[in-house]
């Protein structure tokens, strides 16, 4: 069973996917608060462990987080808040 922190990292990934797949669409006003969070899930980027990979040698995956479970459902809040922002300026355009 996947904790707490487990399922609010992939909501993370998921919606960061999602608000990645339209970056081109992101007003300039949203652009420092989309680098912002980008930069703050950075250590969840799942390539991490691909780009890091040496043949011949067992990985795991290390997630170098060290907030809280709390901090990690703020974060996953204020990536909503900005896929939400973006969808409603692509209505408008």
């Amino acid at each position: 069973m996947p904790s707490d922190a487990q399922l609010l990292i992939g909501k993370v990934l998921q919606i960061k996917d999602k608000i990645t797949a339209k970056r081109h669409c992101i007003p300039s006003d949203l652009k420092a608060e989309w680098n912002t969070l980008s930069a703050q899930t950075a250590c969840f980027e799942s390539e991490a462990l691909y780009n890091g990979a040496v043949k011949g040698q067992e990985m795991n995956k290390h997630i170098d987080y060290s907030g809280s479970v709390k901090e990690l459902s703020q974060l996953v809040n204020k990536l909503k808040k900005l896929n939400n922002k973006v969808n409603v300026t692509l209505v408008h355009h």
